[in-house]
């Protein structure tokens, strides 16, 4: 073989092993990365699966990379969050292998906070454990539910109720 054939080869099998890890969903859909389950975006699939026609590897990368990422899937579980017919927010305190603490908070409108409740997390400290947020008497308006962690990490999330 001569040197550019070789040359040929390696850059071929560099550019199918690089572009490969990232994957065609993972790419062309940014937003839905960390979708857990879902339909199924055939379109992406069949990207994915057209990478097997370069080799078993980038094929194989393609859809691992997709498919960890949720890319793949069109539309997946998304919370919804309703107020019970009391008036209250029941959550469950999620499982986590470290100990820490997690702060519950129901804010209004404005971002004041009407109700807070603080869990315990860790191993054999929250099983099973539930939370129940009661807005303040006199709260008017749409909710919102923030989620922070002792490690600085926040989440907010539409109550689907109106005060």
């Amino acid at each position: 073989m001569t040197n550019r054939t070789l040359r040929a080869i390696a850059a071929g099998t560099m550019l199918t092993v690089g572009t490969s890890s990232l994957g065609c969903g993972y790419i062309l859909y940014p937003q839905r990365r960390g979708t857990q389950a879902g339909v199924i975006d055939t379109g992406t699939m069949v990207m994915d699966l057209l990478w097997l026609l370069a080799g078993v590897v980038p094929g194989v990368v393609a859809l691992i990379v997709d498919f960890s990422s949720g890319a793949i899937y069109v539309s997946g579980r998304h919370a919804q969050l309703h107020l019970g017919p009391d008036g209250h927010l029941a959550l469950q305190v999620p499982h986590a292998s470290r100990p820490g603490q997690i702060e519950f908070r129901l804010l209004a409108a404005g971002g004041d906070v009407v109700a807070r409740r603080t869990a315990l997390v860790g191993r054999g400290e929250s099983r099973g454990q539930t939370i129940d947020l009661a807005p303040a008497p006199g709260t008017h308006g749409p909710l919102t539910l923030e989620i922070a962690t002792d490690r600085g990490q926040l989440a907010r999330a539409s109550v689907a109720a109106q005060l």
